[in-house]
Formats: structure tokens, C-alpha cells, sequence
């Protein structure tokens, strides 16, 4: 059993090699402008390049393959194509550069050393500030009336604030992080694991005032996959900062939760409440994005704590799931490398179809599990 899982994996990776490839081909072939359009989505099985706030998933990607094969290629690779996220580094208005540069720059500064990466990703980790509101919860600039809303994406948008006080140690980037994660939490994460998409909030206060769901509307009681798995995420990443019992127990009860309402074969529905409808579409993007999570929490306990055999073994058990052959592209022409990811509905509307994250954090999935096995 343990020979046919590294082969699958190993497949999984070369899959992976031959994708990105001919996505670098198809990159190096389009007409030069002033504007970089990375892989987002697939439509019929083939990406949609644009400038996206999930840009920076694709310069990730390059990473992990680079640190999945050693070949130098990848890297060579993010560093040609890593420029157009750049501009980005002033928005501050918007939270999503969180996203765009910890993938990017900063994760590349971690690997190369290279000091301009350095400097930019601590520059986007600056703007980040502007996206402070004063009642100490980040603004979702997307929605009308976007400074009234804390968002569940800013629980991962807050990584770069972590990175940048791992790499200067100073106070105001841990600080700024505490406080978003924590009012955040409070306002989208019940205790019994139950999570919001959005809360209206006092803007002043950070009171809470009234759930809104904007990518999972089957009903009021909606729990948006993807964005629960970033809430999960994101608490993986605060424990780690800290190993404080308050994100342990949160890990646990968003965990319990997730797990408590996948579909029979551990991967959600877009809408974690429709995952006993066996038929309902599946966001195989979300399960990856728990599959790593699972693994880092599970790396961050101690060696003698029952939780990391559990969580490692979840872990293990959805891997195998999503490097198997129902979530495998079918066939060469498909561009993707993990299907089934569903969501946004109003971008994918079929089955089948891949969006970079998905990919994205199927690597790192990888990547921590041939770590632990290391």
C-alpha cells in the first residue's frame, strides 16, 4: 500500500511538471504587454489567463515544483513572470495583496534569499496597513460597502503580516496580525465551528452586526467550503505563531466541523451544508487547502500529543483521495492538475474544471507530506 501511495504521488508530481510546462510555453508565446495575465481558472479544460488576485498562486506553484524536483528551471521560471504582481505592492486598499505576495515574494525571499524579493513583499506587507480599519478588521474593497464588511479571506491574508514579523521581528506586524485574526474570529467563527463568508460590521467598533454570504447563497445557513477552509487555514498559521490554546481549540472545532459535513468520500460540496447530497459539486480546492493545513498543524504539535497522529492521519487520508484517479484531469488536453474545484459558481459552473489555488495547495500538500515521511 505504502509503494502504490509514492508511486500515485510521484505521478501526481510529474503530471504536475508536464502541466506547468506547457503552461510556461503558452505564457512565453503570448504577445508582450504592459499587463502579465496569469493562469486563474479553467474553462472547458483550459486556463483562463488573468490578472487576478490569485496571480500569486501560480509563482507559488513554480516554488513548490522547484522544491519537489530540484530542477532550477521552476525558479528561473517565478522570477520571469514574478514582476507582474509588482504593482500591486501600493494597493493597500486592498487586502488581497496579502495574498498576491506572500505567494510570491515573500515565499520566494524564504527560498532564494534575494533581497529585492525582500524588500517588495515588505513593502506590500506596509500597504496591508491601509486595509486596517479602525475597528481593527481589514477591508473587503470588493463588496459595496466594502468597509463595513470583515471577510473569512482575510484570516489568510494575514500571512503576510506573520512573514514579515518572522523576517524583521518587529512588533507591528505580529500586533496587526493578532488583532485582525482575533476580531475576525470573533465576528466569523461560532463555537460550535460553524463559520460566516462576511459580517456587516461597526466599522469604528468592530462590533458585529450581520452575516452576508456572497459565494455560498443556498440558504441562510449556507457555509461557503472554501472560505471555511481558509478560516481553518489561517488558525493553523496563528497557532503556529504563538502554540497558544485559544487557536488550538479553534483549529479543533473548525476542523470537527469541516469534517463533520465533506461528502462520503472526504472532499466538500461548494456549500459544506449540501455535502450529504452526494450529487451536489464538489470543491476539491478546499479539501486541499484543509489537506495542508492538517499537515502543519499536525508538524506544529508535540511528538507525544494524540492530536498529531489524528490530524497527520487526516491528512494522509485525503491526499490519497484527491491525488486518486476521480480527481485526476482526464486526460492530457486538460490543463489542470486537480479537478472537481467548483467555486466561485459564477466562474466555474461545471464540474471538472481546475482553478490555480486548487493546484497550488495540492503541491503543498505534497510537499509536507514527503516532509514528513522524510
Amino acid at each position: 500500500m505504502l509503494e502504490i501511495t509514492v508511486s500515485l504521488r510521484n505521478e501526481v508530481i510529474d503530471r504536475a511538471v508536464r502541466q506547468t510546462r506547457r503552461q510556461l510555453d503558452k505564457l512565453a508565446s503570448m504577445p508582450l504587454s504592459g499587463e502579465i495575465r496569469l493562469p486563474y481558472v479553467t474553462n472547458n479544460g483550459r486556463y483562463m489567463l488573468e490578472d487576478k488576485w490569485s496571480s500569486g498562486f501560480f509563482i507559488g506553484l513554480l516554488y513548490r515544483l522547484s522544491q519537489l524536483t530540484g530542477d532550477p528551471l521552476y525558479m528561473e521560471e517565478a522570477d520571469r513572470w514574478i514582476g507582474g504582481i509588482e504593482p500591486y505592492k501600493k494597493q493597500g486598499d486592498y487586502q488581497d495583496i496579502g495574498f498576491l505576495f506572500y505567494y510570491s515574494y515573500a515565499f520566494g525571499y524564504d527560498l532564494t534569499g534575494k533581497e529585492a524579493y525582500r524588500t517588495i513583499a515588505l513593502e506590500a506587507a506596509d500597504s496591508l496597513f491601509d486595509s486596517r480599519l479602525p475597528g481593527g478588521y481589514l477591508e473587503c474593497n470588493w463588496l459595496p460597502e466594502g468597509k463595513r464588511y470583515a471577510g473569512v479571506d482575510s484570516m489568510m491574508n494575514i500571512r503576510l503580516w506573520l512573514w514579515a514579523y518572522r523576517i524583521t521581528g518587529e512588533e507591528r506586524y505580529r500586533a496587526a496580525a493578532i488583532e485582525s485574526a482575533q476580531i475576525t474570529s470573533a465576528a466569523l467563527m461560532r463555537e460550535d465551528g460553524f463559520t460566516y463568508e462576511y459580517m456587516r460590521m461597526d466599522s469604528l467598533t468592530g462590533a458585529p452586526e450581520q452575516p452576508y454570504n456572497k459565494n455560498a447563497k443556498f440558504s441562510s445557513a449556507s457555509v461557503w467550503a472554501r472560505g471555511h477552509t481558509w478560516a481553518l487555514y489561517g488558525a493553523v498559521q496563528m497557532y503556529v505563531l504563538g502554540h497558544e490554546e485559544e487557536w488550538r481549540t479553534k483549529v479543533e472545532r473548525l476542523s470537527a466541523f469541516y469534517l463533520a459535513h465533506v461528502c462520503s468520500d472526504g472532499v466538500p460540496a461548494w456549500d459544506l451544508m449540501l455535502s450529504h447530497q452526494e450529487t451536489a459539486m464538489r470543491d476539491a480546492s478546499a479539501a486541499a487547502i484543509a489537506c495542508s493545513a492538517f499537515y502543519q498543524f499536525a508538524a506544529a504539535l508535540s511528538p507525544d500529543d494524540p492530536l498529531r497522529q489524528q490530524f497527520r492521519q487526516e491528512a494522509e487520508r485525503v491526499l490519497d483521495v484527491l491525488i486518486s484517479a476521480e480527481y485526476a484531469p482526464p486526460g492530457p488536453e486538460h490543463e489542470g492538475l486537480l479537478v472537481h474545484a467548483s467555486t466561485p459558481l459564477h466562474v466555474v459552473q461545471a464540474a471538472g474544471e481546475s482553478q490555480i489555488w486548487g493546484d497550488y495547495f495540492l503541491l503543498e500538500a505534497l510537499y509536507y507530506s514527503l516532509e514528513v515521511g522524510s
